[in-house]
């Protein structure tokens, strides 16, 4: 009995032993437990405020896994390169964008150089992506254990340094750019210092209150003083206070305060070291740089010399033209005179003419060889000296403007062939060939019919009398865009150079030993030319030299200008 109650109070106490036992771990057990809650709520508590701080900071952050796949990238990552978490989350960062981002240097960086080491800071990267633009970036890269899990981390840090790297090459151009600038207003500065001492025209410069700066060495010549009487002096106390000029001050404390600029101001004063002068003077306010104060600048012109020429050209200008005025009344004075005396002396002159061609006639009865040839000489001469008269009178009638013109419809291309034919005796006599091309189409124009015969005659005649023998004239005709267009041509003697422009001076005749045995006036062209400017038409007369012949051209409009 007693062993049995050994034997169950043994038991009991075993069970008793063993509890307390399994107490004390099981307490343990929980304490562990509350210890490793706690611990696992810091875990996350570290991890809730890790990720707070990724999203947080501005800078683009990546975290690849040992296979550089994505496990996380902050929100300034999506913002920065425009993707979306579930295109970026677990994808190879190489595939990221379409494959935006397998860059070979990024491949550097995280496939050489990060094996060999923990960490590598500032690797710049530049790359153009298509959604993007081009980037240049700096890149912190870590590598990161977790022990918990036993992984392999790579935290990537990305700093856009695109705008930053655009702002310093902004800054080194324009750094550049003030030093190019700062060399050339060196040289600017030095080119117009060599200027102003170059210049002939004598230049000063003023500071605000009027006092001399600086002064070009033609001042210092011209009006005889010296740069240690000048520079820092008042302007109106130079050279004994010469330069106090009522003009001057006018110009300085007046006019120009209101005014930067004022040109060709005109001072006139009588200096004591070099007389009277009248200048002409030309201002300018102008700042010497940012916040300085202004200066003026004076350039002086002496213009002296040149009033008193001017003032001799005007009185040679009020000279020449009363002289004009007098040479006008002359001139027509002398168209007068001539146009009576001429019209007095055709009277007589066609009596004449008239008996002279009786007598040769034999009207009155028959002449002996020797008469007939006087009257043939009286009767010659008086025909030229009727050409001559009449010659006279109507250039005196033109330069006097009163030449009317009897304007008719005149059918041009029929009295072209005409006036052919009245030559046609002389150009036979000298054995000269005369060529005409005369237009078909050519319109009947409005003209004074005489004196267009006249004009045809005069050319005509002219190129046959100085054309010798075996030679040729010719006349061409066309209408043209103006009216009507006549050449005159021939291959005769020809005009020198030198004589081109005196054949239009009246009595002028070329001299040649040929145009001394030839008739003439040396009125006809002058008086051709004037005639058809008077129809409102152009006259011209080319030759390449003696011998070469002449080629005489004139117009005529369709329809003339009226002339009273």
């Amino acid at each position: 009995m007693k062993g049995k109650n050994k034997n169950k109070e043994s038991i009991k106490n075993q069970v008793e032993t063993r509890t307390v036992a399994e107490r004390i771990i099981i307490k343990q057990l929980h304490h562990e437990i509350e210890e490793h809650k706690k611990t696992d709520q810091i875990t996350q508590d570290a991890l809730a405020y890790a990720e707070n701080i990724v999203d947080t900071v501005r800078e683009p952050l990546l975290i690849l896994d040992a296979d550089l796949k994505v496990v996380s990238a902050n929100r300034s990552f999506y913002r920065v390169f425009k993707v979306k978490p579930e295109d970026t989350y677990k994808q190879h960062i190489y595939n990221l964008g379409n494959r935006q981002w397998d860059i070979p240097k990024l491949r550097e960086l995280l496939e050489e150089i990060l094996p060999k080491t923990t960490s590598f800071d500032n690797f710049e990267v530049e790359h153009d992506f298509p959604d993007v633009g081009k980037r240049i970036m700096l890149l912190n890269a870590r590598k990161i254990y977790r022990k918990l899990n036993h992984t392999k981390l790579i935290l990537l840090a990305i700093e856009d340094i695109t705008e930053h790297r655009r702002i310093e090459d902004s800054l080194e151009k324009t750094v550049k750019e003030l030093e190019i600038i700062k060399k050339s207003t060196d040289e600017v500065s030095e080119l117009a210092e060599s200027i102003i001492n170059t210049v002939r025209e004598p230049l000063i410069s003023l500071d605000q209150d009027l006092r001399v700066v600086s002064v070009s060495r033609s001042f210092y010549e011209f009006f005889k003083v010296k740069p240690e009487e000048t520079v820092g002096q008042l302007i109106y106390d130079l050279g004994n206070k010469q330069w106090d000029i009522p003009k001057l001050r006018e110009l300085l404390e007046t006019i120009l305060p209101q005014k930067a600029t004022f040109d060709n101001y005109e001072v006139e004063h009588d200096f004591t070291t070099i007389g009277r002068r009248i200048m002409l003077l030309n201002a300018r306010q102008i700042e010497r740089g940012m916040g300085k104060e202004r200066i003026i600048l004076l350039a002086i012109e002496d213009i002296t010399q040149r009033r008193e020429i001017e003032k001799g050209l005007e009185k040679a200008h009020k000279e020449l033209q009363d002289l004009a005025v007098e040479l006008k009344r002359a001139t027509r004075a002398k168209s007068e005179f001539l146009a009576n005396m001429s019209h007095e002396l055709r009277t007589p002159l066609n009596s004449i003419n008239g008996f002279s061609e009786v007598l040769y006639d034999e009207t009155f009865g028959p002449l002996n060889e020797k008469q007939k040839k006087y009257v043939n000489n009286i009767l010659t001469s008086g025909k030229h000296l009727l050409l001559l008269i009449n010659q006279i009178l109507d250039m005196a009638k033109i330069e006097a403007g009163k030449m009317n013109l009897a304007l008719s419809n005149l059918p041009i291309k029929s009295l072209l062939n005409e006036i052919s034919l009245l030559v046609a005796d002389m150009v036979s006599k000298k054995k000269i060939e005369m060529l005409l091309e005369i237009a078909e189409d050519l319109p009947d124009i409005e003209a004074d019919e005489l004196k267009v015969r006249e004009i045809i005659y005069n050319l005509l005649s002219n190129a046959a009398k100085f054309t010798p023998e075996g030679g040729k004239i010719g006349m061409r005709a066309k209408k043209t865009d103006s009216g009507i267009e006549v050449v005159v041509w021939d291959t005769g003697i020809g005009i020198a150079s030198e004589n081109t422009k005196k054949i239009f001076e009246g009595f002028f005749r070329v001299d040649t030993p040929y145009s001394r045995v030839t008739e003439g006036t040396g009125l006809g062209l002058p008086l051709s030319k004037k005639l058809v400017e008077l129809h409102g038409g152009k006259f011209s007369v080319e030759s390449e030299g003696l011998n070469k012949g002449t080629q005489v051209r004139f117009t005529l409009p369709i329809i003339s200008r009226k002339v009273v």
